[in-house]
């Protein structure tokens, strides 16, 4: 379960490669808001769900690559019912992904929220899932 936990989380907070720009992000994809201190604030489109997969900032051709994520909460509060949370372990790096020497790292939070349209992963349709944490990497291309 921890590595469904850890694997969703990091599609929830980082994905697509994609180079192309965007107007918009692309129906049907999920917005995540990141704030990376001063380096910015930024919203991702995820697509993908490998744990270190880039995301794509909207509106530019940027790309968000992460070499590690700090710990990061799950919280799953199904109607009627108990909240569920689920925290992984601080500081996951991804093997041997590390910025390139020209690009300094950034530090970003992430908050996103979704509500379940059907069931998934044992909780019913209508539960609120909230995944927040804190991820580390470096930006690519042109803002």
């Amino acid at each position: 379960m921890r590595r469904a936990i850890t694997v969703t989380c990091a599609a929830a907070a980082l994905v697509v490669a994609g180079a192309a720009t965007a107007s918009a992000a692309p129906p049907g994809q999920e917005v995540i808001p990141l704030d990376c201190g001063t380096a910015g604030t930024f919203d991702i489109v995820t697509n993908g769900n490998g744990e270190f997969t880039p995301g794509r900032l909207v509106d530019s051709t940027q790309v968000i690559v992460p070499t590690a994520f700090g710990e990061i909460t799950f919280t799953a509060v199904p109607p009627g019912g108990e909240p569920v949370v689920m925290t992984t372990d601080p500081t996951e790096k991804g093997g041997g992904n590390v910025g390139p020497r020209n690009r300094p790292s950034v530090t970003c939070t992430f908050d996103a929220t979704q509500t379940l349209a059907e069931a998934q992963d044992g909780f019913p349709a209508g539960t609120v899932i909230t995944i927040s944490g804190e991820v580390t990497g470096f930006l690519t291309g042109r803002p």
